[in-house]
């Protein structure tokens, strides 16, 4: 249970993401070696169901020494944020349907205060790589690990466009890493993120989108417009580049460099500036490894957007589930568990609930007469009137049609409770002004107090209720206390169910 309580905590939301990577995905803990996580693609690489992978150790799978598995761990939290990827190793599957070089990314991490490796296995053709190109597509890796550690661990945008420039200088080898993005009602990208060398030339350089404007015939505005990236191998001498030749001469030691446009159904919504100090430093294979880091980033957006969403909509389901739709007041639910709470508070607190319950009189002739619309702004404009004279911690309830209820904190006795069932009595001696109409509305209030009147929520509720019939009853305008002519004070020792 463990082990599922922390694979939750760590994948989040984005268990599809990780599932669709082609690469091969596990997390190991540090100690044990047991799989906390493995994606879709190592199952079907290696021919384990998920659930058989998550009993194993590293060394079942591997066929490896235990002792080197963990020399192995050890020189991944020795290599620290950057990691270390080791040799290709020939893998085959369960049934020996499938077999191929795998090369594994090794990469410490601690998540919620447990230390784990996450490894990124890649199946990759080691003798086709030029050794140059091997070292920058390596470094690429690591940085896509990083990058991919930054979608689980990042709570914002932001906070992940600032991980994957921070992943690029210090895993990547890059010299300078920006995310743009567009300034709202402009044309022009601005920076978003950054990490490297010449940050202070970057904040004030003009990026725009607009093919029209020499800032928009650059990498980044070409790259936003077409959707491909946009590479230069040598910076200083590309004419895409001329605008921004003299400020790059003196203030930075680019050579090459590369955009990469961050898509969404096909449409740019940002890119990623990459600069090298080596020339001809962007081949394919690592175009193709920065188209991979963009997309992965456009899909955690996405997915940022998506859980704002969801949280968005949960939060407005609890508020229709606890709230009154035209009012904007608790309703009779929350007013219940408000009133919960602050029974049980009373042993700490010393504070002692009371209850008024407020019935509007005569109000069924304002929706006969004038019409629901019209009496649905009287009851807001009763609503605004009650609320004026409570205090900030006091609860106004409506509970539907014309009953409103008020949680009054901390009375320690009925006069001062009829003290503020006088103050709401007060909110009504002023007409109500509705579209040039003046509508005379009075109150009926019922009042109970603990433990007078009972202990339990709906014993207070039902005291408080009965008590504004005798109101009614009393000619209207006016209060009762729970007694007079009401019922009975209710115990407080619990029934025998």
């Amino acid at each position: 249970m463990a082990e599922d309580s922390f694979g939750e905590a760590l994948l989040s939301n984005l268990q599809e993401f990780l599932d669709s990577s082609p690469d091969c995905l596990l997390v190991s803990d540090f100690n044990t070696h047991r799989y906390l996580y493995v994606n879709e693609t190592t199952c079907t690489m290696t021919g384990y169901s998920r659930h058989e992978l998550l009993e194993m150790e590293a060394s079942a799978l591997t066929l490896q020494d235990r002792d080197l598995v963990s020399e192995i761990y050890q020189k991944a939290r020795d290599a620290g944020d950057e990691g270390f990827t080791d040799e290709p190793r020939l893998m085959e599957s369960k049934d020996r349907s499938r077999r191929g070089w795998w090369e594994p990314h090794f990469r410490y991490t601690v998540v919620q205060g447990r230390e784990v490796v996450v490894i990124v296995s890649r199946e990759v053709t080691p003798q086709v790589l030029a050794e140059r190109a091997a070292l920058r597509a390596k470094r690429i890796y690591a940085a896509l690990s990083a990058t991919n550690e930054a979608i689980i661990r990042s709570s914002s945008p932001d906070e992940l466009f600032q991980a994957v420039c921070d992943a690029a200088i210090e895993s990547g080898g890059m010299t300078t890493a920006v995310v743009l993005m567009p300034e709202p009602g402009s044309d022009q990208l601005i920076p978003r993120a950054m990490a490297g060398f010449g940050r202070d030339v970057t904040q004030n350089v003009v990026i725009s989108t607009d093919p029209g404007r020499p800032e928009g015939q650059g990498l980044n505005g070409r790259a936003f417009r077409s959707g491909q990236p946009q590479v230069t191998d040598d910076f200083l001498k590309d004419e895409r580049t001329r605008f921004w030749h003299s400020t790059v001469r003196t203030k930075t030691r680019m050579k090459s460099a590369a955009a990469v446009p961050i898509l969404r159904n096909g449409r740019s919504i940002g890119t990623l500036h990459l600069c090298s100090r080596e020339r001809n430093a962007f081949d394919e294979e690592i175009i193709g490894l920065l188209v991979r880091m963009a997309d992965n980033v456009s899909y955690a957006l996405q997915t940022f957007e998506k859980e704002e969403e969801r949280r968005q909509a949960e939060e407005r389901a609890h508020y229709l589930a606890t709230h009154c739709s035209l009012t904007g007041l608790p309703n009779r639910n929350l007013l219940a568990d408000l009133l919960e709470q602050a029974i049980a508070s009373v042993d700490r607190t010393g504070h002692k609930p009371a209850i008024m319950f407020i019935d509007l009189d005569h109000f069924k002739e304002v929706n006969d007469t004038w019409g629901h619309d019209t009496g649905d702004r009287v009851l807001e404009l009763v609503a605004s009137r009650l609320r004026s004279v409570l205090r900030d911690h006091d609860v106004l309830a409506r509970l539907g049609g014309d009953e409103f209820v008020v949680l009054v904190q901390n009375i320690d006795r009925p006069a001062h409770a009829v003290r503020v069932a006088e103050k709401l009595l007060e909110a009504s001696s002023a007409p109500i002004k509705v579209d040039g109409h003046a509508f005379e509305i009075t109150f009926s209030i019922g009042i109970s107090l603990y433990p007078d009147h009972g202990c339990r929520q709906q014993d207070l509720m039902k005291a408080a209720d009965l008590a504004m019939y005798v109101a009614k009853d009393k000619g209207k305008n006016t209060w009762a206390i729970s007694g007079d002519g009401a019922q009975s004070r209710i115990s407080c020792v619990d029934e025998p169910a």
